[in-house]
Formats: C-alpha cells, sequence, structure tokens
C-alpha cells in the first residue's frame, strides 16, 4: 500500500519532469486528495471510478497502482493544457478536464459549469500544503511568499484584453493600486460585475479614451467573489497615466468612491481579501514591491495605496481621487498581514483586572509582614516610634513591654 508521503512524493516528481511550477504542483495535490485522500485502492460510492485519481475504465492502468494512476492524471492534464480552449489558470483547466471534458472550454465551463467544483478541490490546500513543503521546499530569499494554505475563497480567472497595455521594465514595479468603478448611484450589477467591467473595459480599444486594469474584481449578492485577470501583471495597464510603468492595478468593480465603510464591508468585504491576497502574491513576483500598506495620509512607495495616492502624494498628472475617504483600509491592512505571514489578526490582550482597594488596604494592616519581623505594617512602625522615643507608640503583642 502507497503511503500519503509517497503519493506526494510521486506527484511532485511528475510535476517537476513536466515543468510545472510549484503552484500547479499545488493544485494537483490538493484535486487528487479532494478526489481520494490520496488512496491508491478506494472505489468511489458507485464502484466506477478508482485509485487516487478516480478513474474510470478509460484509464487502462488504473489498476497498477498510484504510480500509474498519477502518471495517467497528468498525461491527460498535459493534453487539456494544450487545447485551444485551454486557461493560463490550471484550477479551470482541471475543473474543465474533470467535469466538462466535451465542453469547448475552460472558460465556458467557468460561465455555464458546476463552479462549487473549484471550491471543492481548493479546499485541500491546507492539507497538502505541508507534503509540498516538505518535498518541494522553498526559501523565500528575504522577499514575503504568501501563505498558500490560507487562500481566501475566491474564483479568479484569466480573459485578457486584446489591447488598452504596453510592455514595461517589471524591475520597476512598486506600487499596488486599487480603483472603485464608479457606475451610476443606484445600479446593481453585483452578481457579474467583474466580467461586465472587464468587457467594458475591452470595448474601449481603439476609441478616445482606453483604459483597463490588470484586475477587476466584484463580490456576488450570495457572497462568492470573482476576480478577471484582465492584464499580465508584467505589462503596463492604462489605469494611472504617468504612474502606469511602476504600478499594478485593482479595480473593485460596481463600486463608488462616495460609499460608506459599511457598504464597502457589506458589498465587497469578500474582493478586499482576495485583493490583499493577491497583492501578497505580487509582492513575491516583483523584488521592488513590498507588503506595506500605504494608507492615507500615505507614505513613500513600496506598497499598497489607491489612485488618490498618485494625485495627492506623487502629484504625478493623475486627478482622481478613488478609492474614496471610508474604504476601510484597516480591513485591507489586516488581510495583508495574515497573507503574508500566515498569521491572524493580532488578538489584543485583554485589560488587567481592576484593583480591590479595600482588601490592599486590609491586607497592609492586617498581614503579618515577613520582612517585618512578621509583625503587622502598624505594630512595626510602633516598634519603630518606641525604639526612637517618641511618646505614644505602643507596640502590642510579642513588642509589648
Amino acid at each position: 500500500m502507497t503511503t500519503k508521503d509517497q503519493v506526494a512524493q510521486l506527484i511532485v516528481a511528475e510535476a517537476k519532469a513536466r515543468g510545472y511550477i510549484r503552484d500547479e504542483c499545488l493544485a494537483v495535490k490538493s484535486t487528487l486528495y479532494q478526489e481520494s485522500e490520496w488512496d491508491e485502492v478506494v472505489w468511489d460510492p458507485t464502484h466506477t471510478t478508482y485509485g487516487v485519481a478516480q478513474q474510470d475504465a478509460s484509464y487502462i492502468h488504473r489498476f497498477d497502482g498510484a504510480a500509474a494512476q498519477v502518471k495517467a492524471f497528468f498525461d491527460k492534464l498535459d493534453i487539456w493544457r494544450r487545447k485551444p480552449g485551454a486557461s493560463t489558470d490550471i484550477w479551470l483547466n482541471i475543473a474543465w478536464m474533470q467535469q466538462r471534458p466535451n465542453w469547448e472550454s475552460a472558460q465556458y465551463w467557468f460561465e455555464h459549469g458546476r463552479r462549487a467544483y473549484l471550491t471543492e478541490i481548493k479546499s485541500r490546500i491546507a492539507t497538502v500544503t505541508p507534503y509540498l513543503d516538505k518535498y518541494w521546499p522553498t526559501t523565500n530569499g528575504g522577499t514575503i511568499v504568501p501563505a498558500i494554505d490560507n487562500r481566501p475563497d475566491f474564483n479568479e480567472f484569466p480573459l485578457f484584453l486584446s489591447g488598452n497595455s504596453h510592455d514595461r521594465n517589471v524591475s520597476d514595479v512598486d506600487l499596488w493600486l486599487m480603483h472603485t468603478q464608479e457606475p451610476p448611484k443606484g445600479s446593481d450589477n453585483r452578481n457579474d460585475a467583474a466580467l461586465e467591467l472587464r468587457n467594458y473595459l475591452e470595448s474601449t480599444k481603439g476609441g478616445g479614451n482606453p483604459v483597463s486594469y490588470h484586475y477587476t474584481g466584484s463580490m456576488a449578492n450570495d457572497g462568492g467573489t470573482t476576480v478577471v485577470d484582465c492584464i499580465d501583471t508584467d505589462e503596463a495597464s492604462w489605469s494611472v497615466g504617468n504612474s502606469n510603468d511602476r504600478s499594478i492595478n485593482f479595480c473593485f468593480a460596481g463600486t463608488r468612491s462616495d460609499w460608506t465603510r459599511q457598504q464597502w464591508l457589506d458589498n465587497e468585504r469578500g474582493t478586499i481579501e482576495a485583493a490583499a491576497y493577491l497583492f501578497v502574491q505580487d509582492c513575491a513576483k516583483y523584488p521592488k514591491l513590498k507588503a506595506r500598506v500605504l494608507a492615507p495620509n500615505y507614505s513613500a512607495p513600496p506598497g499598497a495605496a489607491d489612485h488618490k495616492y498618485c494625485t495627492e502624494y506623487l502629484k504625478d498628472g493623475n486627478d482622481h481621487t478613488d478609492v474614496g475617504p471610508n474604504f476601510p483600509w484597516d480591513v485591507f491592512t489586516a488581510a495583508v498581514k495574515k497573507y503574508a505571514t500566515g498569521d491572524s489578526p493580532d488578538t489584543p490582550t485583554p485589560p488587567a483586572p481592576a484593583p480591590d482597594y479595600t482588601k490592599e488596604t486590609w491586607d497592609q494592616l492586617r498581614i503579618e509582614w515577613p520582612q517585618l519581623g512578621a509583625r503587622t505594617l502598624v505594630n512595626a512602625v510602633a516598634v519603630v516610634g518606641k525604639h526612637l522615643g517618641i511618646d505614644g507608640f505602643a507596640p502590642i503583642g510579642k513588642d509589648a513591654s
């Protein structure tokens, strides 16, 4: 029987041999653990699929043990990753292959398939990360590496724009800037806001005011959070004019800069968490960018800020004031700390109990203190007074004369 540690090593070996990056290996590990808990002899409840990867009868080597099962899974995934409809997001490719392999693309699956499957296969990240760390260790080289196992629950998929970007020197990236969309007051496109904004950005191509962001994000009415990757972060998006070359830009779709704090928390709490996580990820990718939050009253780069930072602090020619005065910077800052270190926000130390002054007073009067020769404080003073010849000082007990 192959142990879990051995299965973990098999997955890492296959991933490295095929040129997978570490996060892609994590996706495979988490998926297969969700499918079988890495058990090479387990059947599904209908006795149809079998083994580590829960393979059906079309897998001719599914009874040949964990190594054959893992290899066959990677063989098929490699095919799906090369298909014309493949995504740059390995999670979407896995979901497409596992759930609806006959559909035209990973993106089509995302738009029409059972999205809960993504949540299911990502739910084992915390379980499998220690195995990944053990058999594919990494050091952060002094930079912050996101704590993968505490990734917030959000769906991210790439749907890159066909323009509205340009090449840049990534070594200059030192800012991560947040924006509001500013839709008409009273509009409510919460459920598909991120995708709708992405499509609007595409429509500005070739027009008089082409615009783009690297990410658009929104939280639906049911609390589900979606992030659309619109521009590769290695390229400059067209978001902040003269500061495009140095910044990564995230827009909260469907938001307004005149929102109250409560509106932000009610409508975008999940997106704020996702934004913080992506910021920390990008800090690991770009050496000059650091996981610092440059909240108003602002300070010098590097770090995360908003569009108003360009207007007021950099004075680079921008005139926007989003994300507005009521954005919950404290919530964003706590999330950045959590995803950068893997720790939960600090728990406040409970206040010390108030002193019991009545008890302390009686203790002073009645306790026979060893440092006073087993005398009460009052009797010790009386002894001193008597030895000094002061009238009226009359100790009692063993010191009485």
